[in-house]
């Protein structure tokens, strides 16, 4: 094998192997060996037809890329350890020569991390303070969750639900076509479409009209994004929205067992607090280990990245697809999408993933965090609450498994360290001393 070095940067190694024609020739005569034991020949027991009769009946090709299929795997592994190598994952191969064989390996190599100081980082959560107006605001959610709806005979209003036909055109072809469909008269519905209902307002029942609309930027459909839509609507019918009072009679409704207003606002209150408090935590947590980064020396493949934000896609369109009842709302879904911005997304999740990961993992090991068979225990308990009674015993026996523990093993680490970092950033910062003056004696 002639290996050569091109060039490392960016912690990736870039090499070129040509092989020997004895290496290809031995791993053509292992490759005929396996093969001939396999296919079917005419004239000839398994296993006993000579190698030229073998390649001439599935062609030498077929022998080749049988052959290289063991030696380019192998000649990898030995360039990796005469290089010196530590690679973080599979590298990557690209045939550029056939005979004599030649090939381009690149090769992503462990992360270089030098942590930053943690001990000097100062940060606390941010406070929670629940108003009366918060707890009135849910409160008027309530009210529209148990509003009623009456038939009108007026224009329509903002807070209306209305039953329409309506068709949206453009580029001369149909983006919209439906017939009785509610649309609840405000500017936020629908929610793709902002500001399309406001258009109704004004109309009454029996009415038709036809109007121009913008569509979003970011509308699902990014072929017609952006574009002017042409628009005709009939509307049906015009419900007015009735709220049901602020009184013991919706507390009924609504949670019996709080029996008055006053012991449902103080339950909201306290759901509310929780609720923030958990969302100002996580925010205290992101901006911890957003400021350990930033003190800290990473050096990472961009093949790394590249490699996680694939295995993130890979999943999110499968777990698109398990969404779907047909393939074709799979593909039509997908046509919704923007690959572009998928990407994007993702490799911006898995930059941080790993950065993460890589700078957690470095002060667990500095502070000596362990983790033990109680707290993974403990982890799988809280991860299968969400799994259907009669599934979590299977559940917990797949996070059990050799496969699975590590990564459990890992989230607690991730927890336990995080929760050390909280603690060092709590801490008040110590007192300067104050440089003591030295007098000068007289002489």
């Amino acid at each position: 094998m002639k290996l050569t070095s091109n060039k490392t940067e960016n912690r990736t190694t870039y090499l070129t192997i040509e092989t020997e024609p004895a290496e290809i020739e031995e791993y053509m005569e292992k490759a005929y060996k396996r093969m001939v034991e396999k296919v079917d020949i005419p004239g000839f027991r398994k296993g006993n037809a000579p190698r030229e009769v073998l390649e001439k009946h599935v062609g030498r090709d077929k022998l080749l890329e049988e052959a290289r299929n063991e030696l380019i795997p192998r000649t990898c592994s030995r360039a990796i350890k005469e290089e010196g190598l530590k690679p973080i994952t599979q590298p990557m191969v690209k045939v550029v020569q056939e005979e004599p064989l030649v090939f381009e390996m690149v090769v992503p190599l462990v992360p270089i991390v030098e942590i930053g100081d943690y001990h000097s980082i100062r940060m606390q959560r941010e406070p929670v303070e629940i108003t009366d107006k918060d707890v009135d605001d849910v409160l008027e959610k309530i009210r529209q969750q148990y509003a009623t709806h009456k038939p009108v005979d007026r224009p329509v209003k903002t807070g209306d639900i209305v039953t329409i036909d309506i068709v949206g055109t453009v580029l001369e072809s149909p983006i919209i076509n439906k017939k009785g469909v509610q649309a609840k008269v405000s500017p936020d519905f629908p929610p793709e479409i902002p500001g399309l209902s406001d258009h109704f307002i004004g109309m009454k029942k029996g009415e038709e009209k036809e109007f121009k609309h913008k569509l979003p930027e970011d509308y699902p459909n990014k072929l017609v994004a952006e574009k002017e839509v042409t628009f005709k609507v009939n509307v049906l019918e015009v419900k007015a929205e009735e709220l049901p009072e602020l009184d013991d009679n919706l507390v009924k409704l609504v949670a019996p067992d709080a029996k008055t207003l006053d012991a449902l606002r103080e339950r909201i209150a306290k759901n509310m607090q929780m609720d923030y408090e958990q969302k100002a935590n996580i925010k205290l947590e992101e901006n911890l280990v957003a400021a350990l980064i930033e003190k800290s020396n990473l050096e990472v493949s961009p093949l790394m990245l590249e490699s996680e934000a694939k295995l993130l896609i890979q999943q999110g369109l499968q777990q698109l697809q398990s969404e779907c009842r047909t393939k074709e709302e799979y593909e039509e879904k997908l046509k919704q999408i923007s690959m572009e911005q998928v990407k994007k997304q993702y490799q911006e999740i898995a930059e941080r993933r790993i950065y993460w990961s890589l700078v957690l993992t470095e002060v667990a090991k500095a502070e000596k965090i362990e983790v033990s068979n109680d707290e993974i225990a403990a982890q799988i308990e809280d991860m299968i609450q969400g799994v259907p009674m009669q599934e979590r015993d299977m559940q917990r026996q797949q996070l059990n498994d050799p496969q699975n523990i590590d990564n459990v093993r890992g989230i607690v680490s991730a927890k336990k360290t995080i929760n050390l970092l909280k603690e060092i950033a709590a801490k008040p910062d110590k007192p300067k001393k104050k440089a003591k003056s030295k007098r000068k004696e007289a002489k």
